[in-house]
């Protein structure tokens, strides 16, 4: 299971707000930097998935993962436009307000994460469950649930930057094939961001799993052929921490606002 340090955490949590100081200005960047302090202690430690052969399932893997996503989307960027894809109807803030936000929904709501820790540790040692959705919250879907918590916050989005997001999943999203098999001419993209952003999604969710199999395979003693851990090794060792709070990571002395 891949750890973060305390120091690591507060590291991501300020390279993610300067990103944000950079980016934007004026009322947009005020309401932006609104929500972030809302949700800080909560996002600090969120995860970007609850499963951990999925990507960064881990306290702190959520910011990690936005970050990540961030760099291959700038990344990409440079190769679409370096290879003559059309890349002018849509600025490099649209890039970023996409690639920051089209995870948000993961965070839960405005007073509840949506992953919660799971207590039965059988499915954590059988199954690499770390975490459980939570169901004592209204169900939505990630994209959905991006777009309640930004119009609650009163940031707006552009038709590119709600595409972008709409999209980042492409077809493992299956409400997503209209859009990206459209059949008809006038019904087919008329930007690349959302292709560009699922490129870079699919990019930074392989990189993150490829570094849990490194982990996983670094401490494996029992091994096959090819390095991989055989299926009699289970997660006995991996356990949730007994608290995962902000204040048990970074103390009464952390820098930074905490939710109201």
């Amino acid at each position: 299971m891949i750890q973060f340090t305390s120091e690591q955490i507060q590291e991501n949590w300020n390279k993610l707000i300067q990103l944000i100081e950079d980016t934007f200005e004026g009322e947009r960047k005020e309401k932006l930097l609104e929500m972030y302090k809302h949700f800080e202690d909560r996002m600090c430690l969120a995860p970007a998935s609850g499963q951990l052969h999925f990507h960064l399932c881990t306290p702190g893997g959520y910011v990690q993962h936005i970050l990540n996503i961030v760099h291959y989307s700038k990344e990409f960027y440079k190769i679409w436009k370096d290879n003559g894809a059309y890349v002018d109807d849509y600025t490099m803030e649209e890039l970023v307000f996409a690639a920051l936000h089209h995870d948000l929904g993961k965070v839960g709501d405005g007073e509840t994460n949506w992953y919660i820790p799971n207590d039965s540790q059988w499915h954590i040692e059988n199954q690499g469950k770390i975490y459980n959705t939570n169901a004592d919250m209204h169900w939505m879907n990630t994209n959905d649930r991006t777009n309640y918590l930004l119009q609650h916050f009163g940031i707006k989005l552009s038709e590119v930057e709600y595409l972008s997001i709409r999209l980042t999943d492409g077809l493992y999203d299956k409400g997503n094939k209209p859009y990206l098999c459209a059949t008809a001419e006038g019904n087919a993209l008329k930007t690349n961001l959302p292709l560009l952003m699922q490129s870079a999604d699919l990019m930074a969710a392989r990189y993150e799993r490829e570094r849990y199999n490194t982990s996983k395979r670094t401490k494996s003693t029992t091994k096959n052929v090819g390095g991989r851990p055989t299926k009699k090794q289970k997660l006995k060792n991996v356990k949730m921490p007994e608290k995962l709070d902000f204040k048990s990571i970074f103390g009464d002395s952390a820098t930074g606002g905490s939710s109201s």
